[in-house]
């Protein structure tokens, strides 16, 4: 069985702008993120920690409020986090967009701002909003990297792609409001408002440009996963939804194996570790061909703080 003993070292030469973790939840995606964070912020580089995890643990594993603002960590020069739950990220976006939602909406239908409200509750604007709210600190060029805990579902992604194709065809067909725009100008007298167009045509740009920086080469997308049954299978499904967008995946990171020398102390080890195996052979079959894959062995401690973060960089960073 191949397996990657360089773990994350090739990063350092490869210099990223966006890491990225992705799976499902409890495999150990914050963790991997927080170490990798560490590292580079050690390494001199300025870097951002940010989880937008629907089910965040940032704040627990840093033993310190990141939560809704970036936060520097003193201990650690060059180095801020910030952890996104979901009221922090609707409130973000009813600020970024609720004003033009409802410029839009009701320069052609009669609606008050609840709009605002109604939108903001959709399947999908929170995981959305943190794509463009990453976008925007990418954008900035604030940091030399971005250590991003996320678990991106097609979903998410796929409606990133439709709003792209659909704000262009809205903006097409939106063109006939600038033919009755003067009769509408005159129902609404005195009211200041936007033009919808030019907003339309500005969340086009942002859904085209979120993918673009999602699809760029110096983004490195990593699957953090465990080695069993559901593990796999999450793991093989989420490969196929960013295969599917231009996401390329640099790597599978096996988490949670059972060290050896443990499984020689008891039966119960001894069997576990067997299993693991198992699946560790159907990752490297599935992934193994075109992916580095790292293993982590199961800790003897709990992961938090930047000490315990600091022994997990040692196994994903070996020199």
């Amino acid at each position: 069985m191949v397996m990657s003993r360089e773990g994350l070292s090739f990063l350092d030469d490869e210099k990223p702008r966006i890491v990225m973790f992705c799976g499902k939840g409890g495999v150990g995606k914050t963790t991997a993120a927080s170490a990798t964070a560490l590292h580079f912020a050690r390494r001199g580089m300025k870097t951002l920690l940010i989880s937008t995890d629907p089910t965040p643990s940032l704040s627990d594993i840093l033993e310190r409020d990141v939560s809704g603002s970036i936060t520097p960590i003193e201990e650690v020069p060059g180095l801020e986090a910030v952890e996104l739950d979901y009221e922090t990220v609707i409130d973000m976006w009813k600020k970024r967009f609720g004003r033009e939602v409802y410029e839009v909406v009701s320069s052609f239908l009669p609606v008050d701002e609840e709009i605002i409200e109604y939108v903001a509750g959709a399947p999908g604007i929170d995981e959305e909003f943190a794509l463009s709210y990453v976008y925007d600190l990418y954008r900035g060029g604030g940091y030399d990297l971005i250590v991003w805990d996320t678990a991106p579902a097609g979903g998410t992604l796929s409606l990133i792609k439709l709003q792209e194709k659909f704000y262009r065809h809205l903006g097409d067909a939106a063109r006939l409001y600038v033919r009755v725009k003067k009769a509408l100008d005159i129902l609404v007298k005195g009211r200041e408002r936007r033009d919808p167009l030019g907003i339309i045509e500005e969340w086009r740009r942002l859904a085209e440009n979120v993918l673009s920086m999602l699809r760029d080469e110096r983004t490195k997308a990593f699957l953090v996963t465990i080695p069993e049954a559901l593990g796999v299978n999450q793991t093989r499904r989420v490969k196929r939804e960013l295969d599917e967008y231009g996401i390329k995946v640099s790597g599978v990171i096996v988490n949670y194996l059972v060290p050896e020398e443990e499984a020689e102390r008891s039966e119960f080890s001894r069997r576990r570790r067997e299993m693991q195996l198992r699946y560790l052979k159907e990752i490297e079959h599935f992934f193994g061909d075109e992916l580095r894959i790292i293993v982590l062995h199961l800790l003897p401690f709990e992961v938090k703080g930047l000490e315990a973060i600091g022994e997990v960089e040692k196994h994903l960073f070996p020199s």
